[in-house]
């Protein structure tokens, strides 16, 4: 009896340790981390929209209902102001909470690179080599498939 009773002990302290654990888990799959209030989130976001969405209806506008001849010097400087506007949009877009959510995924994303193991000059163009073969190989057998199909199918239909 009191070896049933230790189990249930030691099963009740397991279960106690886990539970916590489990609860903090839980509280951290369910909350957001946010890097910026949802006012100024919101904001970011139309400012952003603002930003690109200028550029490209004031790219249009000028080009088809401003009557101006343009120089070589003047396209080049709208041009010039649109890709200004449209990167400066991207980066107001950095600043919001799914920016950097996206940051963040870089930095991890380049840090798995870091880790990956490259092959050698010598191993890339011995795998290069085989599957060069290995499709040689495959081709040759399709198209004497074809070739002995056609045969047949000739046979049949004369």
């Amino acid at each position: 009896m009191s070896e049933t009773t230790s189990k249930n002990k030691k099963n009740e302290t397991v279960t106690a340790k886990a539970s916590p654990v489990a609860k903090v888990k839980k509280q951290k799959k369910g909350v957001k981390e946010s890097y910026v209030s949802a006012p100024v989130n919101a904001v970011l976001w139309i400012l952003s929209a603002v930003l690109i969405c200028g550029a490209i209806f004031g790219n249009y506008y000028y080009a088809n209902y401003v009557l101006i001849d343009e120089s070589t010097l003047q396209r080049l400087a709208r041009v010039g102001l649109v890709i200004v506007a449209i990167v400066a949009g991207l980066a107001v877009l950095l600043f919001t909470n799914k920016g950097h959510e996206m940051l963040k995924f870089g930095s991890e994303s380049y840090t798995e690179l870091l880790k990956v193991m490259w092959p050698t000059r010598q191993e890339a163009v011995q795998t290069t080599f085989i599957v060069f073969v290995a499709v040689s190989v495959v081709s040759l057998f399709l198209y004497l498939c074809d070739v002995v199909f056609l045969q047949i199918v000739r046979a049949i239909t004369l």
